[in-house]
């Protein structure tokens, strides 16, 4: 009985992964040839197209999709036997663990990330990269990076997501401001605003758009900007507001002349979570990553807890799951 070559299924991840005989070739640091007679005989073992062309682009087929479902999890499990995955010891591993997250995440998680990690697992590393509003979670569907870390409600299935904590929403101005010392829903309508803005559909910056269209508030948007570290030094020279996480607001009133006020309407909570492959479940040195993740941030959570009555607002809460769960 002859078998069909088990490579040839490392051919079909790459292939429905880069769309691109090109990419693979380079992916696999193989000839284009090559893999031109890979994708040849995939398409005489599986007998369909495998990859057809759609505009400038080659996509699978629907059988090619089937086969990759199901033959994905053992090449993963595969993967992980390959790295050392089983008898994981995180105080020998060198992995580099690799994050999607906005500037916001950046700025609150990552540096007491990066010190668990260098004090629990000194060899590893980080590498962080800016979320793309236009890709959104393809770089995790991809498996391009480990996991990403924001606000997402709109996953794909292929994806599990973990709830890490949620985050009240509060008003910011400068020292001074003409409504710092009467904030009204009123103010909200009146005074323009500094707004935060993604282009990506499910964004927070929409949600909260929505609540606000919903309670009759129209505010002015003279400037628009896709980071909130942006916005501290132009609030301090304007008499613009901003609606940003209360994390961030503390953070910035402690070391810029600027006030905090709770939002006068009901505002949708700002709601954190991980996204990761399904196939990174019963990864050992992946499981043990994310956990990391989430005990960072409900370290975090505990922390501002114990200041929450050195400000004007909620406190962003942590509510980890005791398991993690189907987008």
């Amino acid at each position: 009985m002859s078998y069909p070559d088990l490579n040839l299924l490392i051919y079909l991840h790459l292939l429905i992964k880069h769309g691109s005989v090109t990419k693979v070739a380079k992916a696999l640091d193989v000839s284009q040839p090559g893999v031109s007679a890979a994708l040849r005989r995939l398409r005489a073992v599986l007998q369909d197209q495998v990859l057809v062309r759609a505009g400038g682009r080659m996509v699978p087929t629907a059988k090619a999709l089937a086969v990759h479902a199901q033959a994905e999890p053992a090449l993963a499990m595969w993967t992980r036997l390959a790295e050392g995955g089983l008898g994981f010891d995180p105080t020998t591993t060198s992995r580099v663990y690799s994050v999607l997250a906005s500037d916001y995440i950046q700025f609150l998680l990552v540096p007491s990330l990066a010190a668990r990690l260098a004090q629990l697992a000194p060899m590893a590393g980080l590498r962080v990269i800016p979320s793309n509003p236009y890709r959104r979670l393809q770089m995790v569907v991809e498996r391009e990076v480990d996991l990403a870390i924001g606000y997402y409600h709109e996953a794909p299935e292929e994806l599990r997501t973990r709830r890490l904590f949620d985050e009240d929403i509060v008003c910011v101005m400068r020292q001074g401001h003409p409504a710092a010392n009467n904030f009204s829903a009123e103010s909200l309508a009146r005074y323009g605003h500094v707004v935060i803005t993604s282009v990506s559909q499910g964004s927070y910056s929409e949600t909260l758009e929505r609540a606000l269209a919903a309670q009759g508030i129209r505010r002015q948007a003279p400037l628009t900007v896709p980071s909130y570290l942006a916005v501290p030094q132009i609030l301090l020279s304007t008499d613009y507001l901003a609606l940003l996480p209360a994390s961030l607001a503390l953070a910035f009133s402690k070391q810029l002349a600027l006030c905090i006020r709770a939002s006068p309407i009901p505002l949708p909570a700002l709601d954190v979570s991980i996204l990761y492959h399904t196939s990174y479940q019963e990864d050992e040195a992946h499981h043990w990553f994310r956990e990391r993740v989430a005990d960072t941030a409900a370290g975090l959570a505990a922390l501002q807890g114990s200041q929450s009555d050195k400000r004007p607002a909620g406190r962003p809460s942590t509510r980890a799951k005791s398991a993690d769960r189907q987008a």
